[in-house]
């Protein structure tokens, strides 16, 4: 029977991918029922950036994200275009585009949500990739070892 789930994202580890970018797992389908949403929180620091762009899939398949920007400022390299984001923005990203973020002139820290469908095969998601392969899991709290 379906019952729902809670998610604090204060007691979600974070998982260092780089020294200027942190992520938490807050919802897949190892915490949950959802077997087809993701959520997660990261966080680029001031003076970073998530570049070269990297893409996810290829055009057509079911790997498109969803970033919804939380806090600060900073720009999006979508396939090509250069575009300022700031909070509230929500932008749509189809599988197979290429996309990096660049916080490199920003003063404060970018809080992100990305949004994506499915569970991502190796491969497809180099955050959700390195994630596994140093915890042997996508989700973890604080309190876990």
């Amino acid at each position: 029977m379906a019952r729902g789930t809670l998610i604090r994202p204060s007691q979600v580890s974070p998982f260092k991918y780089s020294p200027v970018f942190t992520s938490r797992m807050l919802l897949d389908h190892t915490n949950s029922e959802s077997k087809q949403t993701h959520i997660n929180h990261g966080t680029l620091k001031a003076g970073g950036n998530l570049l070269p762009p990297s893409a996810h899939g290829k055009p057509g398949e079911h790997y498109d994200e969803t970033y919804v920007i939380l806090k600060g400022h900073c720009k999006l390299l979508l396939d090509g275009e250069w575009l300022q984001l700031q909070p509230s923005d929500i932008i749509f990203i189809p599988s197979g585009t290429h996309h990096g973020l660049d916080n490199t002139e920003g003063t404060e820290d970018v809080e992100i949500l990305t949004i994506w469908n499915g569970v991502p095969p190796k491969g497809i998601n180099s955050v959700y990739d390195m994630r596994l392969a140093q915890w042997g899991k996508s989700y973890k709290t604080i309190y876990e070892p």
